[in-house]
């Protein structure tokens, strides 16, 4: 991205080996705001802020499951469900502002699963 943003509750990310796209979630605000929406920070990584991005084609993914989902343009996508397994706070994130202590999130920060997925933001989610 050209431009960098705060992202709060809602910002769209996408893992490369994701066949969706999903909003990050922030179950409690951390007390901070751009306008209304409560922003994120570094600790922001656990399962209740980054849920399934559908279908994981990672071959390091070691499920034996195999679901089936709707497309994004349309038909069905199948494969092994995703799970991230996020470890460690995301990369990249603004260390000069702070949000409960923690480095900010911004549009530029980062994430790399246990699988090798790469996780960006595609939006801030102020929109």
């Amino acid at each position: 991205m050209a431009d960098e943003y705060y992202v709060v509750r809602g910002a769209s990310m996408r893992c490369s080996y994701g066949s969706h796209p999903r909003k990050i979630n922030l179950p409690a605000s951390h007390g901070s705001f751009v306008k209304t929406q409560p922003m994120m920070n570094e600790d922001d990584y656990k399962p209740e802020n980054v849920a399934s991005f559908g279908v994981c084609s990672s071959s390091l993914n070691p499920s034996s499951e195999t679901i089936y989902l709707v497309a994004e343009g349309g038909g069905q996508v199948q494969g092994k469900p995703c799970l991230p397994q996020l470890c460690q706070p995301w990369m990249m994130t603004k260390e000069k502002t702070r949000v409960e202590g923690k480095p900010a999130l911004t549009t530029s920060s980062c994430h790399l699963c246990m699988y090798k997925g790469s996780i960006k933001f595609e939006t801030s989610g102020q929109e």
